[in-house]
């Protein structure tokens, strides 16, 4: 006896459907909206104490050298350090982010709705800030250490890259804040908010704390960061996080994108086509991300405009064909009413 593919896939399909609500099509971001700014000013606040302390040579600074320094002779056990390596990439943007955008188009495709997809490139782009932030603080890299003590004798601070140069054995000074923290923080509180109503809460509860905590405890292992940078990414990623959460993204107005919704299918893939444009652009070399950066926007405000072009035009045609249509049923009313004869009035006076 064998059993038909559609059995054998409705017996797999059935089962998830109690983890989709009834109106899952009306998507919204999963969460509640934070009440008070104090945390977040709290949090800022904690933030720029910590780049004060690693701004001179402080007990901070001393204590990422210890840390560091202990990582560097306690990674030689290859399994260890190989599974940290795989730990890092939880906050890897190249995986992360990939995992999530394909969580938003599918929450995209399944809503007919560009909304999951303006939710995660809005706030996506907020990374870019931290890689700026990253560079203008200007921290060295903790990958070479000993090197390190050549161009800054006082140890890992801040600016420490710029008047100094790195030196010739010290990567780019892009160390505080940590990219991989704020990723762990941002990316899997995105896919919290994708999805959100159709897992379960155990569910929700790890992905936004079991990342940050394998992220801290694979890069300082590694000694891919300094101490310090891993709560103060933690904090930045807090804050932008709980800054998506106060946008209403279900309902809030899209101006122009408005023609872009409902989506169709040919919308979400070219929407993600100029998405994934935008995430390559970093990875470029000068000259090729200038040039991506200019033309990206190009191609999208063309697409809009003839979008919106082309919704315009439908509009006229349909509001000609239902005035053409009301003046046909117009006219068929009057030819199929026939004239009704006046009757003479029981109150006229007789001849």
């Amino acid at each position: 006896m064998t059993v038909r593919d559609d059995a054998f896939v409705g017996q797999i399909i059935t089962p998830l459907r109690r983890y989709i609500p009834v109106g899952w099509f009306d998507w919204e971001p999963y969460g509640k909206r934070p009440k008070s700014w104090w945390p977040d000013l709290f949090m800022f606040l904690g933030f720029l104490a910590l780049a004060y302390l690693v701004s001179y040579p402080s007990w901070l600074v001393q204590l990422d050298w210890d840390i560091r320094v202990w990582a560097a002779t306690a990674n030689d056990v290859d399994w260890l350090r190989n599974l940290a390596k795989g730990g890092a990439e939880f906050g890897q943007a190249r995986t992360v982010a990939t995992v999530t955008l394909l969580i938003a188009i599918w929450c995209a495709l399944r809503s007919r709705s560009i909304r999951p997809l303006l939710m995660y490139v809005i706030s996506f782009i907020t990374l870019a800030s931290i890689l700026g932030m990253k560079h203008l603080l200007g921290r060295p890299l903790s990958q070479h250490p000993f090197a390190l003590r050549e161009v800054s004798p006082d140890g890992p601070l801040l600016f420490t890259y710029h008047p100094e140069g790195g030196g010739p054995n010290i990567t780019d000074a892009t160390a505080f804040p940590s990219g991989h923290a704020v990723n762990s923080i941002l990316l899997f509180g995105l896919i919290v908010m994708l999805i959100g109503h159709v897992i379960p809460a155990w569910a929700r509860w790890t992905l936004l704390l079991a990342p940050p905590a394998i992220v801290f405890s694979s890069q300082i292992f590694l000694g891919q960061h300094w101490f310090s940078d891993e709560p103060a990414g933690f904090l930045l990623g807090l804050i932008i996080i709980r800054s998506a959460k106060r946008v209403p993204w279900h309902t809030i107005p899209l101006g122009p994108l408005q023609v872009f919704d409902p989506a169709t299918r040919r919308t979400i893939l070219i929407s993600v086509l100029l998405i994934l444009g935008v995430m390559l652009t970093p990875t470029l070399h000068l000259v090729p991300a200038l040039i991506s950066a200019a033309v990206l926007p190009t191609l999208g405000l063309i697409w809009l405009w003839l979008s919106t072009k082309a919704k315009q035009h439908r509009d006229a045609l349909e509001a000609a064909e239902a005035e053409a249509s009301a003046a046909d049923q117009a006219d068929g009313d009057a030819e199929g009413d026939p004239e009704i004869p006046s009757q003479p009035s029981d109150m006229s006076p007789r001849a």
